[in-house]
């Protein structure tokens, strides 16, 4: 008597290179240098007031999400590469970089602000995609271990990689040159601070350490030495 052959479940194919970087929660991050360009174009105190009405604006959506499971399922099936999963049960990385822009034009000048601003744009961005690039690469190499599952990066928050840290850093750089004159030495101070918050902040927390900290960073140096 033969029995049946029992059909195994179909495996899970590995993520390909796309997969493994979150392009569009990245592509939130770059779009928000518009806030640094606001920061630099309006009247500082017109600036902040603006960015605070936009602040409200976006806790509030967030806070209906958390709210409304109807709502909080549209969100999570319209948008699945933008919340992680550590972001499901309170403020969203975009709140707080809200908070952190609204913050950081209250307590600076306008080139300090945008600087520090500018940098969690472009310097977060490059450390996400330039680390989940390499991340996917070891993991094509067998130095790293996959999920091997095809669930976005997205998903879950990895260890952070010093190729990722130093493209956080060459980034924050080009961003503080772009929007002030600052000399190569509050550059590399500026970009030094930038990379540093974001690879040592636990979370999405660096949305709001690293635009503080390098706007102050750049304002300190500003001060006392040029």
């Amino acid at each position: 008597m033969t029995h049946p052959k029992t059909r195994r479940p179909p495996q899970p194919q590995p993520r390909t290179w796309r997969e493994s970087v979150e392009w569009g929660r990245k592509a939130i991050h770059i779009s928000s240098s518009i806030l640094a360009i606001w920061v630099l174009l309006i009247d500082e105190h017109l600036c902040t007031i603006g960015l605070a009405a936009a602040t409200v604006f976006v806790i509030s959506i967030d806070m209906a999400r958390l709210a409304t499971k109807r709502w909080a399922l549209w969100f999570y099936r319209t948008f699945p590469l933008i919340f992680r999963r550590d972001e499901r049960y309170t403020l969203s990385g975009a709140s707080v970089m809200m908070i952190a822009a609204t913050i950081t034009s209250f307590l600076f000048p306008s080139v300090p602000a945008a600087a520090g601003i500018l940098c969690l744009s472009w310097g977060d961005s490059a450390a996400a995609i330039v680390g989940q690039a390499v991340s996917y690469r070891r993991q094509q190499l067998g130095l790293e271990k996959g999920t091997g599952t095809r669930a976005p990066v997205v998903s879950k928050r990895g260890n952070k990689t010093w190729v990722g840290t130093t493209a956080c850093f060459l980034a924050s750089m080009l961003a503080i040159s772009l929007v002030s004159d600052a000399s190569l030495l509050l550059t590399v101070a500026g970009g030094i601070m930038s990379a540093t918050m974001e690879r040592w902040t636990p979370g999405r927390w660096d949305n709001l350490t690293m635009p503080l900290a390098t706007a102050a960073v750049i304002q300190f140096c500003t001060t006392w030495f040029v």
